[in-house]
Protein backbone atom coordinates (compact mmCIF):
# COMPACT_ATOMS: atom_id res chain seq x y z
CA UNK A 1 0.00 0.00 0.00
CA UNK A 2 1.57 3.35 -1.02
CA UNK A 3 1.79 5.83 1.71
CA UNK A 4 0.72 9.52 1.24
CA UNK A 5 3.78 11.37 0.19
CA UNK A 6 4.10 8.13 -2.90
CA UNK A 7 0.84 8.63 -4.22
CA UNK A 8 1.35 12.40 -4.51
CA UNK A 9 4.53 12.34 -5.94
CA UNK A 10 3.12 9.93 -8.26
CA UNK A 11 -0.57 11.75 -9.36
CA UNK A 12 1.84 14.93 -9.93
CA UNK A 13 3.63 12.72 -12.00
CA UNK A 14 0.68 11.73 -14.06
CA UNK A 15 -0.93 15.17 -14.51
CA UNK A 16 1.86 17.66 -14.31
CA UNK A 17 3.01 16.86 -17.90
CA UNK A 18 0.97 18.51 -21.02
CA UNK A 19 -0.59 15.20 -21.69
CA UNK A 20 -2.12 14.91 -18.25
CA UNK A 21 -2.97 18.45 -17.96
CA UNK A 22 -5.09 17.85 -20.64
CA UNK A 23 -6.94 15.41 -19.06
CA UNK A 24 -7.16 16.94 -15.69
CA UNK A 25 -8.85 19.96 -17.46
CA UNK A 26 -11.30 17.33 -19.30
CA UNK A 27 -12.41 15.95 -15.58
CA UNK A 28 -12.62 19.51 -14.19
CA UNK A 29 -15.16 20.19 -16.86
CA UNK A 30 -16.98 17.60 -16.33
CA UNK A 31 -16.82 17.82 -12.19
CA UNK A 32 -18.31 21.34 -13.04
CA UNK A 33 -21.01 19.97 -15.17
CA UNK A 34 -21.73 16.97 -12.06
CA UNK A 35 -21.71 20.09 -9.84
CA UNK A 36 -24.30 22.45 -11.74
CA UNK A 37 -26.52 19.19 -13.01
CA UNK A 38 -26.72 16.48 -10.33
CA UNK A 39 -25.41 18.49 -7.21
CA UNK A 40 -27.66 21.40 -8.30
CA UNK A 41 -25.59 24.32 -7.90
CA UNK A 42 -27.15 26.05 -10.27
CA UNK A 43 -29.62 29.54 -10.66
CA UNK A 44 -30.92 27.84 -13.88
CA UNK A 45 -34.68 28.11 -13.31
CA UNK A 46 -35.66 26.33 -15.67
CA UNK A 47 -34.33 23.02 -14.53
CA UNK A 48 -33.20 23.57 -10.93
CA UNK A 49 -36.42 23.59 -8.97
CA UNK A 50 -37.72 27.30 -9.01
CA UNK A 51 -40.38 25.99 -11.44
CA UNK A 52 -41.47 23.25 -9.31
CA UNK A 53 -41.64 25.10 -5.91
CA UNK A 54 -44.30 26.89 -7.91
CA UNK A 55 -46.35 24.01 -7.54
CA UNK A 56 -46.49 23.94 -4.03
CA UNK A 57 -48.28 27.34 -3.28
CA UNK A 58 -51.86 27.47 -2.65
CA UNK A 59 -54.27 27.77 -4.87
CA UNK A 60 -54.87 31.62 -4.98
CA UNK A 61 -51.65 32.24 -2.91
CA UNK A 62 -49.87 35.90 -2.11
CA UNK A 63 -46.64 35.99 -3.33
CA UNK A 64 -43.58 38.31 -2.73
CA UNK A 65 -41.21 38.52 -5.25
CA UNK A 66 -38.50 40.70 -4.00
CA UNK A 67 -36.39 41.52 -6.68
CA UNK A 68 -38.46 42.34 -9.09
CA UNK A 69 -36.57 43.24 -12.26
CA UNK A 70 -37.85 42.64 -14.99
CA UNK A 71 -41.10 40.72 -13.86
CA UNK A 72 -40.12 37.10 -15.42
CA UNK A 73 -40.33 35.69 -11.84
CA UNK A 74 -43.64 37.40 -11.04
CA UNK A 75 -44.98 36.58 -14.54
CA UNK A 76 -44.35 32.19 -13.71
CA UNK A 77 -45.87 33.11 -10.47
CA UNK A 78 -49.02 34.01 -12.03
CA UNK A 79 -48.88 31.61 -14.83
CA UNK A 80 -48.47 28.73 -11.98
CA UNK A 81 -51.10 30.13 -9.84
CA UNK A 82 -53.46 32.46 -12.51
CA UNK A 83 -55.79 32.95 -9.20
CA UNK A 84 -53.04 34.28 -6.98
CA UNK A 85 -51.21 37.73 -6.38
CA UNK A 86 -48.16 38.94 -6.50
CA UNK A 87 -46.16 42.10 -4.33
CA UNK A 88 -42.95 42.91 -6.11
CA UNK A 89 -40.31 44.93 -4.14
CA UNK A 90 -37.13 46.78 -6.65
CA UNK A 91 -35.90 50.15 -6.26
CA UNK A 92 -34.34 50.26 -9.38
CA UNK A 93 -35.64 52.83 -12.21
CA UNK A 94 -35.07 49.81 -14.36
CA UNK A 95 -37.40 47.93 -12.76
CA UNK A 96 -40.18 50.27 -12.40
CA UNK A 97 -40.16 51.18 -15.84
CA UNK A 98 -40.94 47.62 -16.66
CA UNK A 99 -43.65 47.51 -14.29
CA UNK A 100 -45.38 50.52 -16.18
CA UNK A 101 -44.82 48.40 -19.27
CA UNK A 102 -46.04 45.69 -18.77
CA UNK A 103 -47.97 45.49 -15.59
CA UNK A 104 -49.61 48.48 -14.62
CA UNK A 105 -53.53 47.12 -15.42
CA UNK A 106 -52.46 43.94 -14.41
CA UNK A 107 -55.04 44.23 -11.25
CA UNK A 108 -53.14 40.98 -9.41
CA UNK A 109 -49.86 42.80 -9.20
CA UNK A 110 -48.27 45.62 -6.62
CA UNK A 111 -45.53 47.19 -7.23
CA UNK A 112 -43.28 48.53 -4.53
CA UNK A 113 -40.41 50.66 -5.49
CA UNK A 114 -38.60 50.65 -2.61
CA UNK A 115 -36.01 48.43 -1.15
CA UNK A 116 -36.02 45.61 1.54
CA UNK A 117 -33.82 45.36 4.39
CA UNK A 118 -33.18 44.92 8.03
CA UNK A 119 -33.95 48.81 9.10
CA UNK A 120 -35.92 51.63 7.05
CA UNK A 121 -33.93 54.28 6.00
CA UNK A 122 -32.34 55.07 2.62
CA UNK A 123 -29.05 53.45 0.96
CA UNK A 124 -27.03 54.03 -2.60
CA UNK A 125 -28.50 51.81 -5.11
CA UNK A 126 -25.56 50.45 -7.60
CA UNK A 127 -27.75 49.95 -10.84
CA UNK A 128 -25.71 48.12 -13.53
CA UNK A 129 -28.59 48.49 -16.31
CA UNK A 130 -28.49 44.71 -15.81
CA UNK A 131 -29.39 41.58 -13.48
CA UNK A 132 -26.54 42.55 -11.08
CA UNK A 133 -28.54 45.91 -9.62
CA UNK A 134 -27.40 45.68 -5.94
CA UNK A 135 -27.41 47.98 -2.64
CA UNK A 136 -23.86 46.90 -2.50
CA UNK A 137 -21.08 47.97 -5.27
CA UNK A 138 -20.09 44.81 -6.93
CA UNK A 139 -16.37 44.22 -6.58
CA UNK A 140 -16.46 41.10 -8.92
CA UNK A 141 -17.65 43.26 -12.12
CA UNK A 142 -14.10 44.50 -12.80
CA UNK A 143 -15.18 47.82 -16.19
CA UNK A 144 -18.76 47.93 -15.17
CA UNK A 145 -19.74 51.75 -14.05
CA UNK A 146 -23.22 51.53 -11.72
CA UNK A 147 -25.56 54.52 -12.04
CA UNK A 148 -26.02 55.14 -8.17
CA UNK A 149 -28.62 57.24 -6.78
CA UNK A 150 -30.61 57.08 -2.96
CA UNK A 151 -33.46 54.97 -2.78
CA UNK A 152 -35.97 54.43 0.23
CA UNK A 153 -35.86 51.42 2.42
CA UNK A 154 -38.41 49.74 4.51
CA UNK A 155 -38.84 46.10 6.10
CA UNK A 156 -41.27 43.23 5.19
CA UNK A 157 -42.44 43.52 8.49
CA UNK A 158 -43.05 47.07 8.56
CA UNK A 159 -44.23 47.40 4.92
CA UNK A 160 -46.95 44.03 5.48
CA UNK A 161 -48.36 45.44 9.05
CA UNK A 162 -49.01 48.50 7.33
CA UNK A 163 -50.55 47.32 4.10
CA UNK A 164 -52.92 44.30 5.77
CA UNK A 165 -50.58 41.68 4.90
CA UNK A 166 -51.29 38.66 7.22
CA UNK A 167 -49.99 35.70 5.27
CA UNK A 168 -47.41 35.25 2.51
CA UNK A 169 -47.48 31.84 0.80
CA UNK A 170 -43.93 31.73 -0.91
CA UNK A 171 -41.52 34.96 -1.24
CA UNK A 172 -38.56 34.71 -3.54
CA UNK A 173 -35.91 36.62 -2.58
CA UNK A 174 -33.03 38.09 -5.44
CA UNK A 175 -31.31 40.87 -3.83
CA UNK A 176 -27.67 39.79 -5.14
CA UNK A 177 -26.82 39.79 -1.78
CA UNK A 178 -28.63 41.99 0.39
CA UNK A 179 -31.35 38.48 1.13
CA UNK A 180 -30.31 38.07 4.74
CA UNK A 181 -31.12 41.45 5.18
CA UNK A 182 -34.70 41.25 3.33
CA UNK A 183 -35.05 38.10 6.18
CA UNK A 184 -33.42 40.46 8.83
CA UNK A 185 -36.23 42.72 8.32
CA UNK A 186 -39.27 39.87 7.90
CA UNK A 187 -38.13 38.79 11.94
CA UNK A 188 -41.85 39.63 13.68
CA UNK A 189 -43.55 37.69 10.45
CA UNK A 190 -41.18 34.69 10.27
CA UNK A 191 -41.31 33.80 14.41
CA UNK A 192 -45.16 34.20 13.55
CA UNK A 193 -44.57 31.48 10.93
CA UNK A 194 -46.95 33.98 8.59
CA UNK A 195 -44.78 32.68 5.54
CA UNK A 196 -44.84 29.36 4.07
CA UNK A 197 -42.08 29.48 2.18
CA UNK A 198 -38.82 31.58 1.24
CA UNK A 199 -36.80 30.76 -1.72
CA UNK A 200 -33.55 32.79 -1.85
CA UNK A 201 -30.53 33.27 -4.44
CA UNK A 202 -26.77 32.59 -2.90
CA UNK A 203 -24.51 34.12 -5.44
CA UNK A 204 -21.92 36.13 -6.15
CA UNK A 205 -23.43 38.77 -4.51
CA UNK A 206 -23.18 37.70 -1.12
CA UNK A 207 -19.34 38.64 -1.42
CA UNK A 208 -20.25 42.15 -2.10
CA UNK A 209 -22.88 42.77 1.18
CA UNK A 210 -19.77 40.71 3.23
CA UNK A 211 -22.78 38.62 4.56
CA UNK A 212 -22.53 34.06 4.94
CA UNK A 213 -24.40 31.22 4.41
CA UNK A 214 -23.46 30.54 7.93
CA UNK A 215 -25.03 33.48 9.23
CA UNK A 216 -28.36 32.23 7.47
CA UNK A 217 -28.01 29.37 9.30
CA UNK A 218 -27.49 30.86 12.85
CA UNK A 219 -30.04 32.96 12.02
CA UNK A 220 -32.65 30.71 12.06
CA UNK A 221 -31.47 28.06 14.49
CA UNK A 222 -34.15 29.62 17.01
CA UNK A 223 -36.73 30.20 14.13
CA UNK A 224 -39.30 27.41 13.67
CA UNK A 225 -38.60 27.01 9.91
CA UNK A 226 -36.04 24.53 8.58
CA UNK A 227 -33.77 25.22 6.01
CA UNK A 228 -33.02 23.26 2.50
CA UNK A 229 -31.39 23.17 -0.73
CA UNK A 230 -33.68 23.18 -3.71
CA UNK A 231 -33.22 20.33 -5.85
CA UNK A 232 -36.13 19.85 -9.04
CA UNK A 233 -38.71 17.83 -7.59
CA UNK A 234 -37.60 17.96 -3.75
CA UNK A 235 -36.09 19.27 -1.06
CA UNK A 236 -32.84 18.23 0.63
CA UNK A 237 -32.00 19.56 4.08
CA UNK A 238 -29.33 21.76 4.61
CA UNK A 239 -26.36 20.78 6.72
CA UNK A 240 -23.93 23.81 7.23
CA UNK A 241 -20.22 23.39 6.40
CA UNK A 242 -17.68 25.87 4.70
CA UNK A 243 -17.50 24.66 1.64
CA UNK A 244 -20.89 25.84 0.95
CA UNK A 245 -19.98 29.32 1.57
CA UNK A 246 -18.17 29.98 -1.82
CA UNK A 247 -20.74 32.12 -3.60
CA UNK A 248 -18.94 32.19 -6.58
CA UNK A 249 -18.32 29.03 -7.90
CA UNK A 250 -21.58 27.02 -5.56
CA UNK A 251 -24.16 29.30 -6.06
CA UNK A 252 -27.62 27.30 -5.43
CA UNK A 253 -30.73 28.20 -4.52
CA UNK A 254 -31.87 27.70 -0.79
CA UNK A 255 -35.35 27.53 0.85
CA UNK A 256 -37.18 27.89 3.79
CA UNK A 257 -40.38 26.29 5.12
CA UNK A 258 -41.67 26.86 8.13
CA UNK A 259 -42.95 24.12 10.53
CA UNK A 260 -46.36 24.62 10.17
CA UNK A 261 -46.33 24.28 6.24
CA UNK A 262 -44.17 21.51 6.48
CA UNK A 263 -46.42 19.04 8.73
CA UNK A 264 -48.83 19.19 5.70
CA UNK A 265 -46.67 16.52 4.58
CA UNK A 266 -46.87 17.13 0.55
CA UNK A 267 -43.42 18.55 0.68
CA UNK A 268 -40.94 16.14 -0.41
CA UNK A 269 -37.76 15.48 1.16
CA UNK A 270 -34.76 13.23 0.53
CA UNK A 271 -31.31 13.62 1.91
CA UNK A 272 -29.07 11.90 -0.47
CA UNK A 273 -26.02 13.69 0.96
CA UNK A 274 -24.98 15.61 -2.17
Amino acid sequence: MLNVKTRHHLLQRIFWNPVGARFARAFIRFSRKFDVVVRNYSLNGETNGERWLLTLMDPAPTVIDVGFHDGASTAEMLKARPQGKVIGFDPSRFAAGRYAADFAQESRVTFVNQGLAAEPGELEFHDYENMCNSLAPRKELPGEVPTTYKVPITTLDTWCAENGVDHVNLMKIDAEGYDLYVLEGAKALLEAQKIDMFMFEFASGWTASKRFLWEVDEYFAPLPYKLYHLFNGFLTPLTYNVERDSCTTRYAMYVGVSDQRMARGDIPVRDYGL
